[in-house]
């Protein structure tokens, strides 16, 4: 195995460490890499990988190189870091992390797994390899490692309640904690709504940093990714197309084409019609309304909180009103379980119960207690090869979700067969 990956591997890929004073150090001591090419920050509760994704394939055919960082990655690390949709080679990935390291120990700092891979990222877009660079938040905005850019724009794609145990108790606290995005002068791009668009706007003001608003700045029109309308200050686009599928999914698209709108107005960047339509149309992004199977289908979808599971129940009655499904449901311990399977129950005639390769997993037979208020037909697998095999071989309309962990597990349980 190689050294850096060995040592990364080491870390605690759970533990969060709020602060940006470790990763600070590190990049200063490393020439600041994150100042050296153009970045887009993407912050939010729901939404902000695919917004992240659609801004990058935009980027991309336009022609320019588009970095894109995003988290957490479903079977392999490398897909964390990607150029023009390509992934990190591991050899090159493991060379960045064991010089991560050797400047964490010379600097007697102990990074978290997040920080040593957005340094990472940091050095390799550095290197010549990117033009652009899309930064997905991890977690909150606030203390997260990748707030240490500057970016061209601030995004807050929407807030909800989740991780409450790190962001608050509350949407106004939660959207304190976003908001840490917003720099000075600098644009911020939101779908936030009500309390939480209260809170952006309040800081955004105070740092004279323009708000573009959906509902106010730009809106959409249309019910279906598959030929909607946007509607902005300078740009009105007619039948377009976006490849992910979702209701959910025209919001994040139309606050993908409002950053790239106000990235061209306010810093002069080339970006023709064709390159927009033509890279909303070839977005890919892996786990979110996912066919493994068409005819039953079978989809997976890593939506993991009430707000993800309302627009997964949505969407999926939009795509099959007439349909039922059976899930395949696997959480982490830190969920508001209930609340999620009330908004899954909508759409469910049963529900498999399944575990996680996850020490913050709940257990199955804990969450099977809970999903049994809400659905009557549940049945509990704890072992998620055994749950999957179960439900793929149903001749029903399926889906598996819960959790990304869940998705992914999944996943390289099928690139393995």
């Amino acid at each position: 195995m190689n050294e850096g990956i060995a040592y990364l591997q080491s870390l605690d890929l759970f533990r969060v460490k709020p602060g940006l004073d470790r990763i600070k150090k590190i990049a200063q001591y490393l020439g600041n890499p994150q100042d050296k090419i153009p970045s887009i920050l993407i912050a939010g509760t729901n939404g902000k990988g695919s917004v992240a994704a659609a801004i990058a394939s935009v980027l991309e055919t336009q022609g320019y190189r588009a970095g894109l960082y995003t988290s957490p990655h479903l079977v392999r690390v490398t897909e964390r870091i990607k150029v023009n949709g390509q992934e990190i080679a591991i050899d090159e990935l493991s060379s960045l992390i064991s010089e991560v390291k050797r400047v964490s120990e010379h600097l007697l700092i102990e990074p978290s797994y997040f920080e040593v891979l957005t340094a990472a990222a940091f050095m390799y877009f550095a290197l010549g390899k990117a033009d652009f660079a899309v930064l997905e938040v991890g977690m909150g905005g606030r203390w997260d490692a990748t707030n240490l850019v500057l970016p061209l724009c601030s995004v807050i794609t929407n807030v909800s309640m989740d991780h409450t145990q790190f962001l608050g108790e509350s949407i106004e606290e939660i959207a304190h904690e976003k908001a840490g995005v917003i720099k000075p002068g600098i644009p911020t791009i939101t779908g936030a709504k009500g309390e939480a668009l209260g809170v952006i706007h309040a800081t955004a003001k105070e740092l004279s940093s323009p708000t573009v608003v959906m509902g106010r700045d730009f809106y959409f029109q249309g019910e279906t990714t598959e030929g909607f309308d946007y509607y902005g200050k300078k740009w009105q686009l007619e039948h377009l197309n976006f490849s992910l599928r979702g209701i959910h999914q025209l919001e994040n698209a139309s606050i993908a084409i409002a950053t790239l709108e106000n990235i061209s107005k306010f810093h002069g960047i080339r970006l023709d019609e064709k390159a927009l339509r033509k890279g909303l149309s070839a977005v890919k992004w892996e786990g979110r309304i996912e066919f493994i199977r068409y005819d039953p289908p079978f989809i997976l979808d890593g939506a993991h909180n009430q707000d993800g599971a309302r627009a997964l129940s949505l969407s999926l009655h939009s795509m099959y009103p007439d349909a039922q499904f059976t899930f395949l449901i696997g959480m982490l311990n830190d969920k508001d379980h209930e609340k999620y399977l009330r908004e899954i129950s909508e759409v469910a005639e049963r529900i498999i119960i399944t575990g996680l390769l996850s020490k913050r997993g709940i257990s199955a037979e804990r969450l099977g207690e809970i999903a049994r208020g809400y659905v009557q037909e549940i049945e509990v697998i704890e072992d998620f090869r055994q749950a999957f095999s179960k439900v793929k071989n149903l001749s029903t309309h399926s889906c598996a979700t819960g959790s990304l962990y869940l998705i992914g597990a999944i996943k390289s349980l099928i690139n393995s067969d």
